[in-house]
């Protein structure tokens, strides 16, 4: 039997649960690419940018299974189900899901279910946003001079309420990446204040990271809300918290002076 021919009701096929970047096709893996290229049915989420699609082949079929707070969007039973039903009539199932799988994308969950059914899976590794966006912007996530330490967390707790817990975390000599977390943006810089961090820490927040409509606002815990709300900030949206986001505004500075000096030659 042929990759391309369909499965008898009992056979299973194999599940590659692939990482998809964080939206730039040129940041997917080269194993994600050779994946998605053999793949006959692709269960793509709500942060797969359509030119990441365009990769899958022609005949693929593309089912999609988004998640997005506050709007309609398939239950995780439901999506564990999909796979599995795709998995029962072909041999190539990809479960592609924005940044990488591991990170807040629920692949524990997925990888748990296929296997205790029988389903031979793959998790393929993703380039995760936090550190696109910090490559992309010139932003070292560790530096000797600003941060020793990243911490990666996410807005969204399990029953979907607003994270709270953000108390206990001190931003000195840290990079926090926060995921997930513009609409939780009001209780994470409170709890932060009110766990004793400066409102002059520096924040960003990066809406539709390293594709073309990526916009960028900065600030601190003290104005991050206005400026975000001025600039009509959208999710998808990650938000960087700690001295390494001065270090962004102090290059940005100077690569616009120097700019100037070039273009005044």
């Amino acid at each position: 039997m042929n990759e391309e021919t369909p499965h008898l009701y009992g056979e299973k096929g194999k599940i590659y649960l692939v990482g998809a970047g964080p939206g730039d096709p040129e940041l997917l893996t080269v194993k994600a690419v050779k994946t998605l290229r053999k793949a006959q049915v692709v269960l793509y989420d709500d942060l797969v940018s359509p030119r990441i699609l365009r990769v899958c082949k022609k005949s693929a079929e593309l089912i999609y299974v988004g998640k997005r707070s506050g709007q309609h969007s398939c239950l995780q039973d439901q999506i564990n189900s999909k796979i599995a039903e795709a998995a029962v009539k072909f041999r190539i199932v990809v479960r592609l899901k924005g940044g990488d799988p591991s990170i807040f994308g629920r692949v524990g969950e997925e990888y748990s279910y296929l296997l205790s059914r029988g389903f031979d899976c793959e998790i393929i590794a993703g380039v995760t946003t936090g550190s696109a966006v910090a490559a992309r912007l010139g932003i070292p996530l560790t530096h000797r001079d600003y941060s020793s330490e990243i911490v990666l967390l996410s807005g969204h707790k399990k029953d979907g309420k607003n994270s709270e817990g953000f108390r206990n975390l001190t931003c000195s000599g840290k990079t926090l990446l926060v995921y997930m977390g513009l609409n939780s943006l009001h209780t994470i810089r409170e709890e932060l204040l009110n766990g004793g961090n400066s409102e002059d820490t520096p924040v960003a927040i990066i809406e539709n990271a390293t594709l073309e409509t990526e916009r960028i606002v900065t600030g601190n815990l003290s104005s991050i809300l206005e400026a975000a709300e001025n600039a009509k900030i959208r999710s998808p949206a990650l938000i960087i918290i700690g001295d390494i986001v001065r270090y962004y505004t102090e290059t940005k500075e100077l690569k616009e002076r120097i700019r100037k000096t070039l273009s005044a030659r």
